[in-house]
């Protein structure tokens, strides 16, 4: 679960990220133009109508950050925001010095935006730099004018500059805080939302391990211990018939071998249900196709050599696996199940599917299927149920696994048991 967390968190800061972008392109090439227009209209040509092209490269360059976010790169994305904004915001106050308050928003914007994305060093750097940027516009636009421009541009040319972008470039910066100030209250969302999962996955665990227990204990009486009672009850009766009646003690003998064959046969089921030898001693590919063995209906298998994981991790699966093929036997009278298991991308990933009665998600019973759940999300990981009256289910989970390549080189094989 935590990785779906941080993979939806991911998704939204992109988003914003993006939007942050276009934004500011566009107030990039609506500064181009204006500075362009004010080139022909005042005396200051050369000047002016260089700086309108800077700005229009510069929104250039911004868009190409629009690229890394294709790839989900957030960090290159907003290293080209950062450069592009402090380039414009340096060039602008040194060549135009009236602009700078303007440009002290554009060399604070990337600082605004970055809490979106980036955490830890790289936040602080891009805090720094956005300061010190910001600090040295500031020191451009208030102690020299080198070009002369602010002399040479008419004051109601200067004013209209203010007054039209600064807040605009204000309206981003705050647009950028608003955003993480979302982002921060739907992360908090989350996280009290998983904490109460937890603490009602915690009291199912309890529920589900009380019950556990009590149905192992109730198999040993009913089964392997009534039966181990009546063969202590016989011997008895055997040692008797020993000394009157030899070939009726040898019969009895004989019956009791069988009894014990029988109570070992229960003893070693209800072990293998609690824990299978084969998943601790050969893996879980192995354990899996060993519970298609014994399913009553047809298996379709598909399924590698899917290495071999942490306990947890594997127990959890198998289990869940488990769990579902019984399902599809017991509820959906299904005549057939298909299992799939494969790894790739860090992740282990399972699928049963049956063509049995199917049900109503919305509305069906959901203990069980909060134990699967339960088990996934004890080692990172999540479930999904698809299924509808009359189609048959689906379960599909996931588990994070190390991106190591334990795997053999022979593919997916596929049998039917």
């Amino acid at each position: 679960m935590r990785t779906s967390t941080s993979s939806a968190l991911g998704a939204e800061a992109g988003a914003r990220l993006r939007t942050i972008i276009l934004f500011d392109v566009a107030a990039a090439l609506a500064g181009s133009v204006f500075t362009v227009v004010m080139a022909f209209v005042t005396d200051a040509t050369e000047w002016l109508l260089a700086t309108g092209l800077f700005i229009a490269l510069i929104a250039g360059t911004m868009a190409a950050g629009l690229v890394p976010l294709r790839r989900d790169d957030p960090w290159t994305a907003l290293l080209w925001l950062a450069g592009s904004n402090w380039a414009a915001a340096l060039w602008s106050a040194a060549i135009a010095t009236f602009a700078w308050p303007i440009m002290i928003q554009a060399a604070l914007l990337p600082a605004a935006v970055g809490a979106l994305t980036v955490r830890g060093p790289r936040l602080t750097v891009l805090w720094a730099m956005s300061f010190a940027v910001a600090c040295l516009v500031a020191f451009l636009g208030l102690t020299q004018d080198v070009t002369g421009l602010s002399d040479d541009v008419p004051g109601w040319t200067k004013t209209s500059v203010l007054l039209i972008f600064l807040p605009v470039m204000s309206g981003l910066v705050v647009l950028a805080a608003v955003q993480s100030s979302v982002q921060l209250h739907s992360a908090l969302d989350r996280a009290i939302e998983s904490q109460d999962e937890l603490r009602r996955s915690r009291s199912r665990v309890v529920v589900a391990t009380d019950r556990e227990r009590r149905r192992i204990e109730r198999d040993l009486h009913d089964g392997a211990q009534s039966r181990l009672v009546a063969i202590n009850l016989r011997l008895r009766h055997a040692r008797t018939l020993l000394e009157t009646d030899p070939v009726a003690a040898s019969e009895t003998l004989e019956l009791l071998r069988e009894e014990l064959l029988t109570a070992q046969t229960e003893l070693r089921d209800l072990a293998r249900g609690v824990y299978p030898p084969v998943l601790t001693q050969h893996g879980l590919a192995p354990a899996i196709q060993a519970a298609a063995d014994r399913c009553p209906v047809p298996v379709r298998l598909d399924i590698g050599d899917a290495g071999r994981h942490s306990d947890q991790v594997e127990s959890a699966v198998y289990f869940c696996v488990l769990e579902a093929m019984q399902n599809a036997i017991k509820h959906a009278r299904c005549q057939a199940i298909a299992v799939g298991l494969s790894r790739g991308d860090g992740t282990l990933r399972f699928r049963v599917r049956d063509d049995g009665a199917g049900f109503d998600a919305d509305i069906a019973d959901r203990s069980g299927l909060d134990n699967l759940r339960d088990r996934l999300g004890a080692v990172g990981g999540e479930l999904t149920i698809r299924s509808t009256p009359g189609s048959g289910t689906e379960i599909t989970g996931w588990v994070p696994v190390p991106t190591r390549d334990s795997a053999g080189p022979e593919g997916p094989a596929e049998r039917v048991v």
